[in-house]
């Protein structure tokens, strides 16, 4: 049966009391990990820290240096090469899937999909990397070698709501690696060579209560200003530049028919390819938003991580070597998600993400991983350390 087949990729030789990667995968899918429930976080923190420790590296969990950002902690681990220049590996812990969710399940659907909350954005990716680790200092041991560069695996703690208190974090991993490699889902087949930038917007409307029917007139409704400035806001939206506007969520007013709306607040969503773009929506939304009744605020922003020509080549090794173990044609993508590569994104750095799992259907409750690509991407991560590993740093 094809569930034997995908067994003998899934049990590591010679570690008969080791757990599988499939067994460890569902004891953290089955931990809430919402990114809210810090107690969940740090569950599924300390379940993965000994298992990277059984890989050698020595393992913290680094408290957010933010006291007004609310997480867990996050996790670093660190395998000490012959150089301290290092090769890192993000992924993260949290899911959007807090505890009042009714999706809190892994099933099984057929022999080689799984369907579960976090499954594969991000738990899956945690598994690989895992995998792949354990080939790659396997290989090195028979060998008796030790790594070149030093290893480092960072699994964030709230990266499903923008990673915020660790970008200083991110910043000082940055410099101190010369390639790092992003554990999220593979886009559809392939991988990601580049993400968007997004600015998120919190914008409050100031009106005036009047009674809607005896005094209409003296009202100021914020609701209808609002809502004619949402008109002009998403004409902002320009597929053929990648530029999206998206207002998320509004509110406003007391809960009644018979007051006119004295009140009105948004939350908008943008997505930008580069930072020219982001100036230019910055300064067409405060154009629209000029208002004195009108106040806005950016409350997060990630910078762009646009494809790079110095991670081209390393990105078509890598696309080549999934079409050897997965077959078909898989094609480096630019993602409109934001992800913690992009805080580590800067010149001179060879970077790439999406070498995590194949499934579909992240952040719904059909969320699910192809089981068959937990081996076939650790093996192309384990060969991506290797080579790029045997160079000199």
């Amino acid at each position: 049966m094809w569930w034997a087949f995908l067994t003998m990729f899934l049990i590591r030789p010679g570690l008969v009391q080791a757990k599988t990667p499939l067994e460890r995968l569902k004891e953290i899918v089955s931990i809430n990990s919402g990114s809210a429930n810090l107690e969940g976080v740090l569950a599924v923190q300390k379940k993965i820290r000994p298992w990277f420790e059984e890989l050698g590296f020595e393992v913290v969990l680094k408290e957010n240096p933010e006291g007004s950002a609310k997480s867990a902690p996050m996790l670093i681990g660190t395998l000490v090469g012959k150089s301290p220049r290092s090769i890192t590996l993000t992924m993260h812990a949290d899911t959007v899937f807090e505890p009042s969710s009714p999706f809190q399940k892994w099933i099984m659907k057929d022999e080689s999909l799984m369907n579960g909350p976090g499954v594969m954005d991000d738990k899956g990716g945690i598994i690989v990397a895992l995998e792949a680790l354990e080939i790659y200092l396997s290989g090195l041991k028979s060998r008796n070698e030790k790594p070149r560069y030093t290893l480092i695996v960072e699994v964030t703690p709230n990266e499903e709501v923008g990673a915020l208190g660790w970008e200083k974090t991110f910043r000082e991993l940055s410099e101190q690696s010369d390639l790092v490699i992003g554990l999220e889902p593979a886009y559809r087949k392939g991988i990601v060579e580049g993400r968007k930038g997004n600015v998120w917007f919190e914008i409050e409307v100031t009106g005036k209560e009047a009674h809607a029917g005896v005094n209409h007139r003296l009202g100021v409704n914020a609701c209808n200003l609002l809502a004619k400035k949402m008109v002009e806001l998403e004409k902002l939206t320009d597929y053929p530049k990648n530029v999206t506007v998206s207002v998320g969520r509004i509110e406003g007013g007391q809960d009644k028919y018979n007051i006119v709306c004295g009140w009105a607040k948004a939350k908008m969503d943008s997505r930008v390819p580069d930072a020219a773009a982001r100036d230019r929506l910055v300064k067409a939304v405060g154009r629209i938003l000029k208002d004195p009744a009108i106040r806005f605020k950016i409350t997060d922003e990630t910078v762009p991580m646009a494809a790079r020509p110095l991670s081209r080549p390393w990105t078509q090794k890598v696309l080549e070597w999934i079409r050897q173990e997965e077959g078909g044609s898989p094609e480096a993508h630019i993602s409109g998600g934001v992800g913690d590569v992009n805080h580590y994104a800067r010149e001179g750095l060879v970077v790439m993400d999406g070498l995590g799992p194949v499934g579909d259907h992240m952040h719904t409750p059909e969320e699910f991983i192809d089981l068959r690509t937990i081996p076939t991407r650790a093996r192309v991560l384990a060969r991506l350390l290797e080579e790029f590993g045997s160079k000199r740093p």
